[in-house]
């Protein structure tokens, strides 16, 4: 519903350029509802709270299965009704997933947990890969509007029948840890703790890189190359490729030399890809098929590298104390950052316009601009690296600092 198929039917009926930047900016944007969502988990319990969301975002997905086959709506009109359902569909998304990871959390023993997560990334991956290539091969060739409608119906159905599955995985009852929370929690505190800023400041610069890159190569593929909309989706399975292969490997790697080396690795590999679509964009290389499929499978490869060794150096970055309100409001920030970047850049790319100059070779226009901008960024983050602290040392004096002065608030308890 998120991906490359709900972005290449938006472009179909219209869209410009800023309106793909707040459709892909939903999702990440609509997390900020799980801070008031998470003061209802013990009313309804995780698995209720899951299935009520997940459940109603589902019959959203039938609702956008018939814009396609609406013909009494025009092209402006279907566009804005897509935009009104996906809206709900993510606000659903954000507050269930509220319950999502806490639930989580509690059901898989702390000692299985990595391979667990693994396992689960895996299978997230291969998903992507078979809803994507199914949506290739409905949509091969020429498009028309029952075929959009059959790819979104395959997704209602899916969403229909994990609702089964959700229901076969156990309740547990919130601890008393998490019934006794208040919202007394010193958030200021929070974010002058020297690793916890280090880290939400290099995740808000590479959120400007990836929040958008996906999008807009997309857009680039359906505006200024001849492939149709199955080769454009065809290509996108390649990222999904080559995460499937790099997850096996990446979890032995990144326990053996720290979470660091995995970042500057998968940092360089998004520097290759980026700094290749600019020269594409820029017409500098040709736009074929091997070399836009090699790229994205680099891509997937460095992704999978990327959000591995990102989530460990998190996990090891946030203090025993306190733990659950760092991640909380860690998740929140980071995907404002994630929301913004797409619609930032995508605003900054329509105001950018048919500009044109050629310099050599060099073609100085909208997405080889935007990449370019891409690749300085990249580079940013690059050399913010080493300011992360990976170190295992005990982060408990200030921790302790933090979270001794919030005591002063009767109603403050951690977890």
């Amino acid at each position: 519903m998120m991906g490359a198929p709900i972005i290449v039917y938006a472009k179909s009926l219209g869209a410009s350029s800023t309106v793909l930047g707040i459709i892909a900016a939903f999702t990440p944007l609509m997390t900020v509802f799980q801070l008031p969502a998470a003061q209802h988990l013990e009313r309804y319990g995780y698995r209720r709270f899951v299935l009520m969301g997940w459940g109603t975002r589902t019959v959203l997905i039938f609702v956008v299965t018939a814009i396609p086959l609406a013909g009494f709506l025009d092209n402006t009109s279907k566009l804005a009704v897509l935009l009104m359902v996906l809206f709900f569909f993510n606000l659903l998304r954000g507050i269930s997933s509220a319950a999502w990871m806490p639930w989580i959390t509690q059901l898989i023993p702390e000692h299985v947990r990595g391979r667990f997560l693994s396992i689960d990334q895996f299978f997230m991956y291969g998903g992507c890969l078979a809803s994507l290539l199914a949506s290739a091969l409905v949509m091969a060739g020429r498009v028309e509007p029952w075929e959009y409608a059959l790819v979104f119906l395959i997704s209602a159905l899916g969403g229909t029948v994990s609702l089964g599955f959700i229901k076969r995985i156990p309740e547990v009852l919130a601890d008393e840890a998490t019934r006794r929370g208040s919202q007394n929690v010193p958030w200021g505190e929070m974010l002058a703790y020297p690793p916890f800023r280090e880290l939400l400041i290099f995740n808000l610069i590479y959120a400007t890189v990836l929040g958008s890159l996906a999008v807009f190569t997309v857009e680039f593929l359906r505006d200024f190359s001849h492939f149709d909309v199955g080769r454009v989706l065809y290509l996108s399975a390649f990222s999904f490729v080559g995460a499937l292969v790099a997850l096996p490997f990446c979890g032995p790697v990144v326990d053996a030399t720290g979470s660091k080396p995995l970042m500057r690795v998968a940092t360089a590999m998004f520097a290759i890809v980026i700094a290749a679509w600019s020269l594409i964009a820029a017409n500098v290389l040709p736009c074929s098929l091997a070399l836009v499929a090699a790229l994205n499978f680099l891509a997937g490869v460095a992704s999978a590298n990327f959000n591995l060794a990102n989530v460990r150096i998190t996990m090891a970055t946030m203090p025993e104390m306190g733990r659950n309100h760092f991640f909380a409001l860690f998740t929140v920030i980071t995907s404002l950052g994630l929301g913004g970047a797409p619609v930032g850049w995508g605003m900054i790319l329509d105001a950018i316009g048919g500009y044109e100059v050629v310099t050599g070779v060099f073609h100085w226009k909208r997405h080889s601009i935007y990449f370019l901008a891409l690749l300085a960024l990249n580079a940013i983050a690059f050399a913010y690296i080493p300011r992360l602290h990976e170190s295992a040392r005990s982060r408990s004096g200030a921790s302790s600092l933090i979270y001794a002065r919030s005591r002063r608030s009767p109603g403050f308890r951690d977890r």
